[in-house]
């Protein structure tokens, strides 16, 4: 799980911002990148960082010759100004000054302005908690979480992050919404993960809100509610966000009304340009399956669906599994669609778990097996109601008490994959329906 470390300043509202979250924003605002062209909101982010110190103007003027931000692009004049922010961050550090100790730490993580190294940052993260720093304590977490400059313990990460979201970091409460989504130093508890995601987003997590625009989408850990969904999608987008403008395309491109399809088309275009994968996943979605205003491009949407293999997206998998069970564009190949899907299944995707758990009751593809059919539809997490819940239930139905026995432990001793990064997928269409209907 490679969280983001990061460095923080605070607004004339006493709002901890992540610099490089906000340069970042200010550069899409800059570039037209996921939004429109806005030069305006660009000086209005860069002017407010240039505020806060000089260390903050050096790593302000640091980001700007490093991207070519509004002047020419010079990586070792970039480096230079690290240098400078460097030098005042460890000047007011050793004053005790705790936004200063974070982020030198996170430039010693960084290699920004100094020598790159992890038990320093780990150091400086330390000590900036002796001062009072609360970003700090999320820093520490990620550290030792991911074991950089500390040994690896998710029980303590997990302190760091408790105490961090106690009080009130936005960034700590989303990844313990994370880990209960997984499970992982916790118990999984997708209720709970809305609760840290719903936390983490009212504090102003722009990572959440897209979280709980996923949850609420699926019914993951709260009642499925589109409207919701839509709200925290377009909160997230509003902010560049290329995951929630991806899955907030989806909704619009499945509209009757063009004027809402042209809107999510163009989003979905945007997220794209980013290099989301998410965004090229639910394209090739669209090109496979046809929306109200765009019909199908089988082609297309197998060199999507490739291009998406070759960076090991389980998404592209699963739809190479599909385009070869139901003869979408390609000849009907079973035994090729189960091998697509059982990649993408161990890839942790939950369709291609579903999709290859149903090979397995049916025999198609592959040889007919009740335990990995069990096995591969619960590994899914099916949800309430849902097909894979109920083609899961008929299974089980059908097995000896043995069978059931031996599928229980199989379960309890392969706990399977875990999902991305970030604990999310984005949304998918109920694809075993539309490819029946295109079949």
């Amino acid at each position: 799980m490679d969280r983001a470390l990061k460095m923080v300043y605070y607004d004339e509202a006493n709002v901890e911002k992540d610099i490089f979250a906000q340069l970042s924003l200010a550069q899409k605002h800059f570039q037209g990148d996921g939004m429109p062209r806005d030069e305006s909101a660009t000086r209005r982010i860069l002017d407010q960082i240039h505020r806060q110190s000089r260390a903050f103007a050096a790593v302000c003027y640091g980001y700007m010759r490093s991207k070519g931000l509004g002047v020419s692009e010079d990586l070792g004049e970039g480096q230079q100004w690290y240098r400078e922010a460097a030098y005042w961050f460890h000047e007011e550090a050793s004053s005790g000054e705790p936004i200063s100790a974070n982020n030198l730490g996170y430039l010693y993580a960084k290699g920004l302005g100094v020598q790159e190294n992890a038990e320093t940052a780990a150091h400086w993260f330390e000590e900036a908690i002796e001062y009072g720093s609360v970003a700090a304590l999320y820093n520490l977490g990620v550290c030792y979480l991911n074991g950089w400059g500390v040994a690896q313990d998710d029980e303590k990460a997990i302190e760091y992050f408790e105490r961090a979201s106690d009080l009130n970091d936005p960034s700590a409460a989303s990844v313990l919404a994370y880990l209960y989504l997984e499970g992982r130093g916790v118990n999984r508890d997708p209720a709970k993960s809305f609760e840290f995601n719903m936390r983490a987003a009212r504090a102003g997590s722009i990572e959440a809100a897209s979280a709980l625009g996923y949850a609420l989408g699926v019914g993951l850990g709260a009642e499925r509610n589109i409207a919701e969904s839509i709200s925290w999608f377009e909160l997230a987008a509003s902010e560049g966000d290329a995951y929630a403008q991806a899955n907030l395309a989806m909704y619009f491109c499945h509209s009757p009304e063009l004027k809402l399809f042209n809107r999510g088309w163009t989003m979905l275009m945007n997220a794209c340009d980013q290099g989301d994968a998410s965004a090229k996943y639910q394209m090739t979605q669209i090109l496979i399956f046809g929306v109200p205003h765009r019909e199908p491009d089988y082609a297309s949407a197998l060199d999507l669906a490739m291009d998406l293999a070759e960076l090991g997206h389980p998404g592209g998998y699963h739809l190479i599994g599909v385009m070869y069970e139901h003869g979408l564009g390609v000849p009907v190949d079973m035994a090729r669609s189960a091998s697509w899907y059982e990649r993408a299944a161990r890839k942790g995707s939950s369709n291609g778990q579903a999709a290859l758990g149903r090979l397995y009751a049916i025999g198609s593809g592959v040889e007919q097996d009740n335990i990995l059919a069990y096995y591969w539809l619960r590994m899914s997490s099916p949800t309430e109601g849902s097909q894979a819940q109920r083609e899961m239930g008929a299974i089980h139905a059908r097995m000896t008490e043995r069978e059931r026995q031996i599928a229980e432990k199989f379960v309890a001793d392969n706990p399977g994959p875990r999902r991305g990064s970030f604990g999310l997928k984005p949304l998918e269409q109920d694809v075993f329906k539309a490819a029946k209907r295109r079949s």
